[in-house]
Order: structure tokens, then sequence, then C-alpha cells
């Protein structure tokens, strides 16, 4: 049982590195507004209701990396040309399950007699599973194909693929389809409650914004010096297919708010996102800076609200921010 507790002993590892990613969450700027807005209902005697929906929202996001198998850390290729006999497979298999997170959560559960929920937790996972599986098969997962004109359209391609492998791109679509289903399917929704929504969307999104190359490694990073092209270009590059994925999700809902929320966050995540090298993790969410996170989500959602109730001068502020962010982003950056 050697070669098999030595692997076990090198998952263990893995996996512990593996849950440290998910620190970032702490510097997420959805997660720091979910935190105010507990925090500000128990300052003033009231029960913080309003943040469990969006608690509910980040920790069902969170299941999809937390119940991933910890065999499939290993390559295939690698685990298949292992001299391991059928007995040590099936042990490895059988007692990698307790590296799963997932695993112990359910044990609490049950240790607290929450049966029926621990039972409900596991049939969850299980279904996540599968459908990333699924997802990621040959047959579905032919790769996203996108098609944008010009010398920039690889590089648009390839950010807005970056932005689909990130946690803050589906809690925004989770809170599009919700805003959607409020306002179409309800049968009286308040017009007041569209602006929320896109700038919830915003938000949501705004942290990947001071880390536009964060899921760039170092090579990536290199091509990017060679290519023939001004270094805003390669920006500007990266936040069209922000400000894309943004457009799409906020338009049934209120454009100018959203637009003019993202614009702002591009603008003041700038600095950072060139200054400072943030590396990020792929199904997880994406971190940031405090001092950096707050100023996007205050200017973002009250520049957003006015551009929707008061004038779309402030959506006109926001674009000549963003425009002066990308003409003095270039000399900061030092990869």
């Amino acid at each position: 049982m050697r070669p098999v507790n030595a692997i076990l002993w090198a998952l263990s590892r893995v996996m512990r590195r593996d849950l440290g990613s998910f620190a970032a969450l702490k510097v997420n700027n959805f997660f720091l507004f979910v935190l105010f807005l507990s925090y500000s209902n128990i300052l003033y005697h009231m029960q913080p209701h309003s943040a469990y929906p969006f608690l509910l929202l980040v920790g069902f996001l969170l299941l999809f990396p937390m119940s991933s198998d910890p065999l499939a850390k290993i390559p295939a290729a690698r685990f298949g040309l292992w001299p391991l006999a059928a007995s040590q497979r099936f042990a490895l298999r059988l007692t990698s399950t307790a590296l799963s997170p997932v695993f112990w959560i359910a044990l609490i559960l049950l240790l607290l007699t929450a049966r029926s929920l621990a039972l409900a937790f596991v049939a969850l996972s299980i279904a996540m599973q599968a459908a990333i599986f699924t997802a990621r098969s040959p047959r579905w997962n032919t790769g996203v194909r996108l098609g944008f004109p010009g010398k920039l359209g690889p590089l648009i391609a390839a950010a807005i693929r970056q932005m689909l492998c990130v946690l803050d791109t589906y809690i925004a679509l989770l809170l599009a389809i919700a805003g959607c289903a409020y306002r179409f399917f309800l049968p009286a929704p308040d017009p007041a409650a569209y602006p929320i929504f896109a700038l919830l969307i915003a938000l949501a999104l705004s942290t990947y914004a001071q880390c536009l190359f964060g899921l760039d490694n170092r090579s990536a990073l290199t091509r990017y010096r060679l290519l023939p092209l001004p270094l805003w270009q390669i920006f500007m590059a990266k936040d069209i297919a922000y400000l894309a994925i943004l457009v799409i999700l906020v338009a049934p809902l209120s454009m100018a708010a959203g637009l003019t929320s993202g614009l702002i966050a591009l603008a003041i995540g700038r600095y950072s996102s060139v200054s400072r090298r943030s590396p990020q993790y792929r199904w997880r969410f994406t971190g940031g800076r405090v001092i950096v996170g707050v100023p996007q989500g205050v200017l973002g959602i009250g520049m957003g609200i006015a551009a929707h109730q008061v004038s779309l001068a402030f959506l006109a502020v926001a674009a000549a921010a963003y425009c002066v962010s990308l003409y003095v982003g270039a000399p900061f950056n030092r990869g």
C-alpha cells in the first residue's frame, strides 16, 4: 500500500493548495458587498435576511469546484501509466473521497442528524459533477469558437473564453436571469428594481476589472509584448470582452446604469490590472484589493444610479474616465 499512501499524500497537498485558492473570495467586490449588507442590517438591529439570497448564490457556485473529484487532479495519461494493481486502484478511488470537502460537509450534516439535507447535498454535488463532465466531453465541448473581425478579434475571443472560466461571470449571469424573470414574469414588477439588478451584475464583474491579465501566465504576457500592437490596443481587447459580456447581461434591465458602472470599474481597476501581478485561478472567484474594490463599488453604483435617474451625462463622464485610464495605463505596465 506504499504507492497508494504516496499518491494520497500528494493529493492531500494538492487539495490543500486548491482550497487555499478560495481565499480570493475575501477580497471579491460582490462578497464584500454581501458582508457589508449583513453588517449594516445587524448594526440597525435587523435580521440579515436581505443578504441570504446573495450568500446562497455564492455558495451554490462554490459547490462546483468544491465537489470536484480529487483523482481528477491527476492527468489521465499519467494515472493510466502508473503500475498499480486493480485492488490498489480501487483502494485509491475509495479513500480519495475523504479528501473532498463535500465528504466532510455531508459528514457534518449527518452528525447533526440532518440526514435528508446531507443526502440532498450529496445528490446536488453529484449532479454538478455530471454537468461538468458532460460539458467537458468531446461531444459537447468542442471549444468556444468566437469570430471577431479585425486584428483584435483573436485577443477579444481569448479574453471572453477567460471570463467564462471564472465564477464572477456566472454569478452575474444568475443575477441577470433573476432580473429578467422579475421583469418579464411577475404580474406587476417595480421599474425601480431594474437598475438595481443591472448594478449588481456590474458589481459582480467589477473585481475582474482589477485582474484582466490574472489568468495569463508569463509566456502569454511575453507573447503580448511580441505582438505588433501598442499596449493600449491589447488592453482595449480585454476591455471589449469585459464590456461585451456586461452589455449582454444588463441590456434587458438598464443599459445606462450597468454600462456606467462597468466603465467606472475598468477605469479604477486599470492601475491594479497592469501594475501588479495578481494570478487568478480558473473556476474560482477573482480576488483584488479592498482599497480598489471600495471605490469601484461606491462610485460605480453612485454614477450608475445617476446615469439612470438624472442624466446620461454621467455615462459620458464614465466613458471619458475610461478613455483616460486606457491612455495612461500603458506606461504603468511592468508585466
